[in-house]
């Protein structure tokens, strides 16, 4: 198989990892799935659905490298709660260094926010300083950022849904419009990147497939559900010890950016985002596949 057809992806046990990973395997690529645990659940469920699992620690540029071998096209994800905005930084330009020696072809990086600065959010702000390593390393990159997740309102796994229906509202208001994203539409979007890289790298896309409030999302939950989210609703200051400031500063800032004359932009970034991925999910589409999922299990 061709190197255009083979790829290797940091965080394939993670959200964004995993997707793009399992939908690249669906396309018939070879993949190269980097974890530090080759033996948890996630890395051998992709083993299983044929994915080539390797040993890796992004603090560690000799096992990186090793990863790294032979390898042209690069996801590179990096998780904030797991190892906080100095460590994030560290491993985004660590892993950003081994692909530039490598001399891979095709890197993409998974930012967030909009890429402006001095937003005042931690994790916002580290990712702005990897993106700017990636381009003084020069490499061929494309940079996606995401919007919230979906399943922020839905999965455990994610941050509890308990936060979203019960703080957020006292943070963005229920009829704030607000940027949403699938997460399986973000493994998509990373896979059609990869696919078609002359059309996709230099490019830095402020990634969403719907914009609806909070008050849409919960009539949307109940139509699907038959039924309201689970609420119990929570001031800010106990958000705040449950959680820690980021959320709110995160929250606060997408609320005032939309109230502010700035939906005509998040429609602009969402006219562009269908461009790499045309056939993403609404969120009336996402619960009701969500609610079918609960169905079937």
């Amino acid at each position: 198989m061709s190197h255009e057809h083979h790829a290797l992806i940091f965080g394939a046990t993670g959200n964004i990892g995993g997707a793009t990973a399992r939908e690249l395997l669906r396309r018939g690529w070879k993949v190269r799935a980097v974890t530090r645990n080759p033996g948890g659940e996630e890395a051998i469920a992709l083993a299983e659905l044929g994915a080539e699992v390797v040993q890796a620690d992004m603090e560690d540029r000799r096992s990186v490298d090793t990863a790294m071998s032979g390898m042209k096209r690069v996801l590179s994800v990096q998780s904030w709660t797991k190892s906080g905005v100095d460590g994030e930084i560290r491993q985004g330009k660590l892993v950003a260094e081994s692909a530039h020696a490598a001399g891979v072809e095709h890197f993409i990086y998974i930012s967030a926010g909009t890429g402006e600065a001095e937003t005042g959010i931690p994790h916002f702000n580290s990712k702005l300083e990897v993106e700017a390593h990636i381009r003084k390393l020069d490499l061929p990159y494309t940079i996606i950022r995401p919007g919230p997740f979906m399943e922020l309102m839905t999965k455990k796994e994610f941050f509890p849904a308990l936060a979203i229906w019960g703080a957020a509202p006292k943070i963005l208001g229920w009829n704030t419009p607000k940027p949403w994203v699938a997460v399986r539409d973000l493994g998509i979007a990373a896979a059609n990147a990869f696919s078609d890289p002359d059309a996709w790298i230099g490019y830095e896309i402020n990634y969403y497939s719907h914009i609806r409030s909070l008050a849409d999302c919960q009539a949307a939950y109940r139509a699907a559900h038959g039924r309201k989210p689970a609420r119990i609703p929570l001031p800010r200051w106990l958000f705040r010890r449950l959680a820690g400031e980021e959320f709110i500063l995160m929250w606060d800032w997408i609320g005032n950016k939309a109230r502010h004359g700035n939906l005509q932009e998040l429609e602009r970034d969402l006219t562009f985002a269908r461009t790499l991925h045309a056939d993403t999910l609404s969120v009336e589409d996402f619960f009701k596949v969500q609610s079918s999922e609960v169905t079937s299990s």
